[in-house]
């Protein structure tokens, strides 16, 4: 049985599409460091967004459990926040002293009296009561407010308007009822890939949403993608290259059918979908297809990729390229 116990993020042992990214754009020591010793994660107002999406549509349970939809009052400076968050752990007894402790925190006391700051403080704490005694709560979900929430139901009810788009955002627990059908969402499949004759590099995968017809012998792979650029796609396909990726995630599904399903994955067909969701404002859906050839094409990269980096593994040798090692120092160039 597949063994996915470690989430797939903090799994820094196997090899992501993600890390055949950084190694072919950036080299080698830049894959290592980040699997040896990553940077702490920067926030991305982008990706966080991104995320959201995808919890929303695909794990409805999981945005439940990571997001709350807030309506009512929030800091609207840093300087509110900081004392919303000193008021909210403050281990002071005494209202009126933690009142002041939070606003000293978080303010300029210059000139002012403590009746002074007493007053404004109280006046902020007043205002901002519902979030404060959220943060007391303890309760770590992100707050998201009715705009973001509305953007949400609006993307749904685009989707589930479009022809071929709610099709294939197939619901999980309508597919296990069918006995020939599996349906996953956010499919986590560790798998592996025969580098040399004596080694298996280690692999991963999280595909957004795969569906295998049992008796039909076809797998549906469908990815979501936000984007400002729904009607220049082309643009996002090549620079984020997602035929490498739709490649990748075929590689996994052949691996779960052969080893979780025991058949063989030769004799199935594969079609891929992209769901573009626009992000500047109208919320607008695409639905894009890609032919088996051009997700083919990227197969032979992929397999150069990880033999290189299987290389890397098995001579612990991170500083240059394959090439730099095996030759004379000098380098080839892809024309």
């Amino acid at each position: 049985m597949m063994d996915i116990s470690i989430p797939y993020y903090e799994d820094l042992t196997r090899i992501s599409n993600s890390n055949i990214g950084w190694f072919l754009n950036k080299g080698p020591a830049f894959l290592h460091k980040m699997l040896t010793d990553p940077p702490p994660e920067e926030k991305n107002p982008v990706l966080e967004r991104g995320t959201m999406i995808h919890e929303y549509l695909l794990q409805p349970e999981e945005f439940q459990k990571d997001y709350v939809i807030w309506d009512k009052s929030r800091p609207s400076s840093a300087q509110q926040e900081k004392f919303c968050q000193a008021y909210a752990s403050s281990l002071e007894i005494e209202p009126n002293k933690a009142i002041l402790e939070a606003y000293k925190a978080a303010y300029s006391t210059k000139g002012k009296t403590e009746e002074t700051m007493l007053s404004e403080g109280s006046k902020i704490a007043s205002t901002l009561k519902d979030y404060i005694d959220y943060l007391k709560s303890g309760d770590q979900r992100i707050m998201i407010g009715p705009y973001d929430y509305q953007m949400l139901k609006k993307i749904r009810n685009n989707i589930q308007a479009h022809k071929l788009g709610w099709k294939l955002l197939r619901n999980v627990d309508d597919a296990a009822e069918l006995a020939d059908l599996e349906a996953h969402h956010e499919f986590h499949i560790n798998w592996e890939w025969q580098a040399t004759k004596d080694y298996k590099i280690k692999c991963k995968s999280l595909l957004d949403s795969v569906t295998l017809c049992i008796k039909t012998k076809c797998c549906t792979i469908m990815d979501l993608k936000t984007t400002a650029k729904l009607w220049h796609f082309e643009e996002s396909i090549q620079m984020y290259d997602y035929c490498r990726q739709l490649m990748y995630y075929t590689m996994a599904a052949k691996w779960y059918i052969e080893n979780e399903l025991n058949d063989n994955p030769s004799e199935w067909k594969f079609l891929y979908y992209i769901i573009g969701i626009d992000t500047t404002g109208s919320n607008e859906i695409r639905v894009f297809t890609f032919h088996e050839w051009q997700v083919l094409a990227r197969y032979n990269d992929i397999c150069h990729a990880l033999r290189d980096i299987a290389w890397h593994q098995i001579n612990n040798k991170w500083d240059h390229s394959r090439e730099y090692y095996e030759g004379d120092g000098s380098e080839t160039l892809n024309l």
